[in-house]
């Protein structure tokens, strides 16, 4: 479990706060790409489900990076090649590798290309049901290198994302691409992973002009 993150108090509405934790060790943060691809055996996550071979030995490795207080040591890169995940939804059902503390989940989504994986978790804060909240997981399967980013959102209640880039065509787009999300009230964001503006934020969904 992600225990890195501790609640931060929150002011103002819609007021977006920002924290990003630097470089920590990879680990159980993707057991979530396995739930979500449906094929090794995952004891720390109690999931046992399959998957194409060839996939089996990327999701093992992404099984095993962890995201913990005590370990803050890099993990090794691989010695294998690290196999891509295409872009897809998670549902509430897959387990999420961050505290009930940090996040309450509602939805997330994964994207890898075999080098770089990015997954985004939305919910509410752990601490406060009222404030919205998106965790962004980025990581360097290669170097083996993790940062995580909170966004938050005030006085939104829960976040669900509700439509994201999908497919395998897009595994290295959709990682600085745009996604959006809704709250129980029908409230409209946008998350822009970075490649609009080069910077990542979470605003308030804007209808195209015609």
């Amino acid at each position: 479990m992600l225990r890195l993150l501790s609640p931060l108090r929150r002011a103002g509405s819609p007021r977006l706060v920002a924290a990003v934790l630097g470089v920590l060790a990879l680990g159980v943060g993707c057991g979530l790409a396995v739930a979500a691809v449906g094929g090794v055996s995952i004891p720390q996550l109690g999931i046992n489900v399959p998957v194409p071979a060839e996939k089996a030995t990327a999701l093992e490795r992404l099984a095993s990076v962890g995201t913990t207080d005590s370990n803050t040591t890099p993990a090794p890169a691989p010695k294998s090649e690290v196999h891509s995940i295409s872009a897809r939804l998670l549902g509430p059902e897959v387990p999420v590798p961050v505290a009930p503390s940090l996040l309450q989940p509602r939805n997330g989504w994964l994207v890898s290309n075999g080098k770089t994986l990015v997954a985004v978790y939305a919910g509410a804060a752990g601490s406060d049901r009222s404030v919205g909240r998106v965790v962004i997981v980025r990581q360097d399967l290669l170097a083996g290198r993790q940062t995580v980013r909170i966004l938050d959102v005030q006085s939104t209640g829960a976040l669900t994302v509700t439509r994201a880039p999908l497919g395998s065509s897009v595994e290295t787009s959709a990682q600085t691409g745009t996604i959006r999300l809704r709250t129980a009230e029908g409230r409209r964001f946008v998350l822009d992973l970075g490649g609009g503006s080069g910077k990542v934020s979470l605003d308030p969904y804007k209808a195209p002009v015609r």
